[in-house]
């Protein structure tokens, strides 16, 4: 899961969207989210230098607003994905699609300031907030319903298992039970029989 969200992140940020009026955004937090809600902070963590790393050797000019940007993301993300796996289903993609809404929310809010609120910014906040929103969407209905394959899956193997003990247990009980039932039989037809004595009777109530 880790080195194919890492791949994943890299891709996108070497391959980001190009919209007409200038912009380029990319896809790169939402890896960067989902591996930190279901793989925890340490794996975010490592995510989070890969990225780092890699926007560093792409270079330009946005490394150090996109260094702090990935910090409070992953601040953020930390802070959200506390007890993420104990949610039910649908309350863990409401929640990814809401921390996604808020991380470009912020991204918007911060480039706000940096640029002049023309029709290409509005433009370009329409498609980073679609696309981010309706892509952590499709991807959380794809991961839930994995996960609850994975979890039919198991259930039924372990209904297999509990049903394979049952009949081994049916198996052995009918087994001991059959010379138990012999045993029994012969030891009231010696207590009946009047050639032992009194005390060897004895034994066979005993």
């Amino acid at each position: 899961m880790l080195s194919l969200s890492s791949v994943s992140m890299i891709l996108c940020m070497t391959y980001p969207i190009y919209l007409d009026s200038g912009f380029i955004f990319d896809l790169r937090y939402i890896p960067f989210i989902i591996v930190a809600l279901f793989g925890g902070y340490k794996n975010a963590f490592i995510l989070y230098l890969i990225l780092n790393i890699y926007r560093f050797i792409i270079g330009g000019d946005g490394f150090i607003p996109s260094f702090l940007f990935s910090t409070f993301i992953f601040v953020l993300v930390y802070i959200g994905s506390r007890k993420y796996v104990q949610f039910q289903s649908r309350a863990r993609i409401s929640r990814a699609v809401l921390i996604s809404f808020c991380t470009m929310m912020f991204y918007l809010v911060t480039l706000s300031l940096q640029t002049s609120l023309n029709q290409e910014f509005w433009t370009l906040s329409f498609y980073a907030l679609t696309t981010h929103v309706v892509m952590m969407l499709i991807l959380m209905i794809l991961i839930e319903r994995v996960i609850s394959n994975m979890e039919t899956r198991e259930a039924y193997l372990h209904s297999e298992r509990l049903h394979v003990i049952s009949e081994l247990t049916a198996s052995v009980a009918h087994e001991i039970r059959n010379p138990l039932t012999v045993t029994n039989g012969f030891l009231q037809l010696l207590k009946r029989s009047e050639t032992i004595s009194p005390s060897e009777k004895s034994y066979i109530e005993y």
